[in-house]
């Protein structure tokens, strides 16, 4: 009785030893973030940095989670387009206590910058003719990070194919706990010249060398909410107003509501982002969707206006080694009643397109589009220093090179010149290889040769992200 009493009581003492042990090794593995430090922000506010931080003073974290911790830190003040360069480390007090540092350096705020810009729905559709009528020019003014709060100042002069002068403010945050922001837009355009229908899924135009055809009004109003650092609701309210040129009505008597000449009204759309990429501009890692929600026409303008479109988009990026990368993406979008060819939009414009189709506009009142690509990173993050420029916010110059093949499928149904636009009601299938070029602020350019369905072959030029 007695040996097994012992037994028993050094057994217990045993795994109360072992268990002791355990915890001891547990709490060993894990840091307390004491503090941190930012430095460099000579024109940000610290609290416009602190609200990308993902981590609180005295917050305990794995040794295997602080990693991710200083990625997610670095990625999130990146993607504030604030800075150039950011490092973010830790320094160890001891073996448990850690501050955390973060150097920023910020990029250049003032920009007039000449426009020379192409009025066409991508680069390659005017390089087929190189129509120099269809060339914008000007100069916009913009101040970005007014006041060190991330505010956006703009103003645009602008002539050329589309006379335009617009003002725009953007203000992130407008509560102490920057949940709340707003943004106010107000624009003035008009042309010679528009697309007034399509044919064989290519535009057609009107031009009139003496008069403008068409001149619209836009203004907006717009509030943000920001409860969690990934997520976002945006509500606008817009107001438009477009009058045209009788000839744009005779050619095409649904190009505005009701066969008139003039429409006016107002637009309301609901928007949710949930966006956890490593680079916004130009992800390898994360994953990003959105719903957006617009009503066009809500009964404030004596309009006839009735249309309502729903459209969600869904991005998801792995990094399958050092150097290899993978993404996929999914669009739709689903128009509840057809509008006029005024507000007429599928797939051929921006990245709203099957490669391998970037000369054709294929409109209609759904769509749905599905990509996949696979990169190599040929050239990673490579830094160039120019040390005759002077300007330090110019003169290092990261460069990154990543080699890609990808296939794109697309599908656009519609009930609106289907029969003139063979395109339409047909699946779309493109695929080929790319080389994408990445530099600072945020400056893509994307070379790409794509073959699609109809076994059209082509190189394609494009300053977006593929994905």
């Amino acid at each position: 009785m007695l040996t097994h009493i012992v037994r028993t009581s050094l057994l217990l003492f045993f795994l109360l030893k072992l268990s002791c042990f355990s915890f001891a090794q547990t709490d060993s593995n894990k840091v307390i973030i004491k503090e941190f430090k930012i430095i460099g922000n000579k024109t940000t506010r610290e609290n416009i940095i602190i609200r990308e931080v993902p981590f609180q003073i005295n917050d305990t974290i794995s040794q295997d989670g602080l990693q991710e911790v200083l990625e997610r830190t670095k990625s999130n003040l990146f993607n504030t387009s604030l800075f150039n360069f950011i490092v973010v480390e830790p320094v160890y007090f001891d073996e448990t206590n850690i501050s955390i540092y973060i150097t920023v350096e910020e990029r250049w705020y003032w920009w007039p910058i000449p426009i020379f810009d192409i009025q066409e729905t991508n680069f390659n559709t005017w390089w087929l003719d190189k129509d120099y009528n269809k060339v914008n020019y000007g100069l916009f003014l913009a101040k970005e990070n007014f006041r060190g709060r991330k505010e956006t100042v703009m103003l645009l002069f602008q002539g050329g194919y589309t006379e335009k002068v617009g003002l725009k403010y953007i203000i992130p945050y407008i509560n102490k706990k920057k949940t709340n922001g707003l943004s106010l837009k107000f624009s003035y355009s008009r042309n010679h010249e528009v697309s007034y229908s399509t044919t064989n899924n290519v535009q057609d135009y009107y031009r009139s060398q003496s008069d403008y055809v068409q001149k619209e009004i836009n203004s907006n109003i717009g509030y943000e909410l920001r409860p969690k650092l990934y997520n976002k609701h945006n509500f606008n309210l817009e107001y438009t107003y477009v009058d045209v040129a009788d000839s744009i009505v005779f050619f095409n008597s649904d190009y505005l509501s009701g066969k008139a000449t003039f429409m006016e009204f107002f637009s309301f759309n609901y928007t949710f982002k949930r966006d956890k990429r490593n680079n916004k501009n130009y992800p390898t890692k994360g994953v990003y969707y959105d719903l957006k929600l617009n009503k066009d026409g809500l009964g404030l303008a004596n309009d006839e206006l009735n249309s309502l479109y729903f459209t969600s988009h869904f991005k998801k990026f792995w990094q399958l080694s050092d150097k290899f990368y993978f993404s996929s993406s999914i669009k739709a979008k689903y128009t509840t009643n057809e509008g006029p060819y005024y507000l007429y939009k599928g797939l051929g414009s921006r990245n709203d397109l099957v490669r391998g189709y970037e000369l054709y506009v294929i409109n209609g009142e759904h769509f749905g589009v599905c990509k996949a690509q696979l990169r190599y990173g040929l050239l990673q993050d490579k830094m160039f220093n120019f040390k005759a420029l002077k300007a330090d916010k110019f003169n290092k110059i990261p460069l990154s090179i990543y080699l890609g093949a990808y296939f794109d499928a697309g599908y656009v149904d519609s009930k609106i010149n289907n029969i003139v636009n063979p395109l339409t009601n047909s699946v779309l299938l493109g695929g080929g290889v790319s080389a994408d070029f990445v530099t600072y602020y945020d400056m893509v350019l994307r070379l790409e040769y794509s073959v699609n369905k109809l076994n059209e072959k082509g190189l394609f030029l494009h300053f977006i992200a593929p994905i």
